[in-house]
């Protein structure tokens, strides 16, 4: 199964949506803050970025490291792939003003040479008008947590 970024993000954005709505008006304003969300994510470009990064340990540890950092940065989600020569985990992770926009974050972990592994760190996020770099922050904030975890990593 292939992860579908822009599916989460309509999800995770109609979420706030009916929060805002909540707010605004109760049930009703809730309904349309949540359809209203949903319905514009579906029209707004979706930005991504991505890193790499050497990990100094095998893809076991590393793939213990990956869970703790994306349960830490946000929501694990339970999207799998069916690459069977790398390993994926994927989050939601709150990113942009207060933590508001949501971002896919989704770390891809190989076997790298002599017990090392190697990581792709890929965000996903919807922007309008005024760019709030969503994604970037995101992979980046990730990315910090690996190097804290592995200062060796590079």
């Amino acid at each position: 199964m292939e992860i579908d970024e822009n599916a989460i993000l309509e999800r995770e954005l109609a979420k706030v949506g009916a929060i805002g709505g909540f707010v605004g008006g109760l049930v009703p304003g809730a309904i349309g803050g949540y359809l209203g969300a949903k319905l514009s994510a579906r029209y707004l470009p979706t930005e991504t970025i991505s890193v790499t990064l050497q990990i100094p340990a095998g893809v076991e540890q590393t793939l213990r490291a990956a869970f703790e950092i994306l349960r830490r940065a946000g929501r694990i989600t339970n999207d799998a792939s069916d690459d069977p020569s790398a390993i994926r985990l994927s989050a939601v992770v709150g990113s942009g003003k207060l933590g508001m926009n949501p971002a896919v974050v989704v770390v891809t972990i190989s076997a790298g040479p002599e017990k090392q592994s190697t990581i792709v760190i890929a965000g996903a996020a919807k922007e309008g008008l005024i760019k709030q770099h969503t994604a970037e922050k995101a992979v980046t904030r990730v990315k910090e947590m690996f190097l804290e975890a592995y200062p060796a990593a590079g």
